[in-house]
This record gives C-alpha cells, structure tokens and sequence, in this order.
C-alpha cells in the first residue's frame, strides 16, 4: 500500500449555499466532495441547524494545493462578505 500526500479543504458554510457551492467546486476541477450537517457556534453565532436551510454544512474536498487554492479564492471572493463560510486546508495522506 502506498501514500501520497494531499490536500484537503474543509468548507464551513450555511446549508443556504450547498448547491451553489457545489456548483462552483465542480466547476473549478474538484472530482468529488463529502457533504455532512453541522452545528456549533462561532463569529456568526449559535447555528443550531434544526432546519435545512437555517443550518450549516460541512465540505470536504481532497485535492492538489493548486486546486484547493482556486476553490477558496473564488468562494472568498464571491460568497464570504454576505454569508458565513470558513475554509481551511490541511495535509493527508491518502492511501492507494
């Protein structure tokens, strides 16, 4: 078995966006992602997520640095003024 090391971006977002998002990361190269619900609190408060659309996601994309860098560029650009998002990348490894 072996290993290569990757990215992976995690996407921080209200449900709102799930299918624009989606959209866009599809459109900027991604392969595939994984959607999960998620609640918490933090800058933009307690986001209890009792209702689809009033609750927040989870994204996560595993991909090269290049990749990643182009998804949170363009979400940063375009959706982080109006909506709540946060988005970090860390290193895995990926087995094959």
């Amino acid at each position: 078995m072996s290993a290569q090391t990757m990215t992976l971006l995690t996407i921080l977002s209200e449900a709102v966006l799930e299918d624009t998002l989606v959209g866009e990361i599809m459109r900027l190269g991604a392969k595939g992602y994984t959607i999960t619900d998620a609640r918490g609190r933090g800058t933009h408060g307690l986001r209890s997520g009792n209702w689809r659309k009033e609750g927040n996601i989870r994204i996560e994309i595993v991909g090269d640095a290049d990749l990643c860098a182009r998804i949170v560029a363009r979400l940063h650009t375009t959706y982080e003024r109006d909506y709540g998002l946060l988005m970090f990348t860390s290193q895995v490894e990926v087995q094959n």
